[in-house]
């Protein structure tokens, strides 16, 4: 195979281009229409109906982590297998991070780990839809009313995902998108934060600007009102005029990508079931992923990875697990399907901008990954 076959890729539209220019000539950079625009588009298919814009999804978690009041002293349940993106918000606010474990067998939280890592100090928890694998949503929300804990739904590269035949992200008080280039949605960089209060949102809506209340700030004449007070200060996490431009222009065919990712990854499953050693990471019955990558569960991995490469297919460990990081105040728990997870997982491109060659190449070089390595089906923890 001479050519690579990329594990992400980025939106790049005609319709991008032209309203970039127009953007640039229009002079309305740093705020303008297209935010409100974008905005509502993205509340189309968010699971919450209260959305703002952030300038990435890590100052869209730190919001709403502010917006709870966690604080230093505080726990946030999470997962250890994410992005920093995810979990560095926790850092920031001071508070502790609490590792829970996934499943058996799969990447989504472990819902009897969840429940019983909560303590009197729990304020939130941040369930992370690994992958575009929806997680158990509706069970942990069940929790969390139970015990009064926040949760934060992180669908940063789940968008158009389902869980239990809703959006992920309609189960939670908050949830958060990322729209980093190699998203669904590609804004160079930009984040969203989505509420199920509109109380919380409009209080958002003014800290990702300093706190500024633009209905008041400024006079008739333009000026900056020094009648309008500024009672809680904020940070600069507004997404500009630019980027949410870009983003409007791809929200008419999100649909047509999404259609495309689930057609590859049915062609893909047809064309690798019979390779031995190669084990489906499922969604949860009756689940729709988004499917950033395809998951799978080999031995050798880091060996099958390099073969992978070494043929020019771009596979990938997808992530390191946050607790080893010493920049984090929460003790590393003992996490065996975790440890699992760091050992096993690797994921195989499967997004729209793949053809028929692409994934008849990813198959064959998947099954001549396989076929010199020892082929037993890797066992999980108990």
């Amino acid at each position: 195979m001479l050519r690579n076959i990329s594990l992400y890729n980025a939106v790049v539209l005609p319709e991008m281009e032209k309203v970039a220019v127009d953007v640039l000539r229009s002079g309305k950079i740093a705020g303008g229409d297209w935010v409100s625009k974008f905005e509502a588009e993205i509340e189309k298919v968010a699971g919450l109906p209260h959305v703002l814009s952030t300038v990435d999804m890590t100052a869209a978690l730190y919001l709403a982590l502010h917006l709870i009041g966690v604080d230093e002293g505080d726990e946030v349940l999470t997962t250890a297998f994410a992005c920093l993106s995810t979990n560095s918000a926790i850092a920031q606010r001071k508070a502790t991070p609490v590792w829970v474990d996934v499943s058996p067998a799969s990447v989504s939280m472990d819902v009897a780990d969840f429940e019983s890592r909560i303590t009197e100090k729990t304020k939130a928890v941040i369930l992370y839809h690994v992958a575009g694998y929806p997680g158990p949503a509706r069970e942990i929300a069940a929790i969390c009313n139970k015990h009064g804990i926040t949760l934060i739904e992180d669908c940063n590269n789940a968008m158009l995902a389902t869980h239990d035949s809703a959006p992920v992200g309609s189960f939670g008080d908050f949830a958060v998108y990322s729209f980093y280039p190699n998203r669904q949605i590609n804004t160079t960089e930009g984040g969203a934060l989505a509420c199920r209060s509109a109380e919380m949102a409009n209080r958002a809506r003014k800290l990702r600007r300093f706190g500024i209340d633009f209905g008041t700030f400024r006079s008739k004449i333009g000026e900056i009102n020094g009648g309008s007070d500024v009672p809680e200060i904020g940070w600069s996490m507004t997404l500009n005029n630019m980027c949410a431009a870009l983003g409007c222009t791809q929200m008419t065919s999100l649909q047509a990508r999404h259609d495309a990712t689930q057609h590859n990854v049915a062609r893909l499953r047809e064309l690798t079931q019979d390779i031995a050693g190669l084990n489906t990471v499922s969604p949860i019955e009756g689940d729709i992923s988004a499917y950033w990558v395809l998951l799978f569960f080999v031995e050798n991995r880091d060996e099958i990875i390099r073969r992978l490469k070494r043929s020019g297919v771009m596979a990938s460990s997808i992530h390191q697990r946050n607790d080893i990081y010493s920049g984090f105040a929460g003790a590393q728990q003992y996490l065996p399907n975790t440890d699992f997870l760091q050992k096993h997982l690797v994921g195989i491109p499967c997004g729209w901008w793949l053809n028929e060659q692409d994934l008849l190449d990813i198959a064959a070089s998947l099954r001549a990954a396989l076929a010199t390595t020892v082929n037993t089906t890797p066992d999980h923890p108990v």
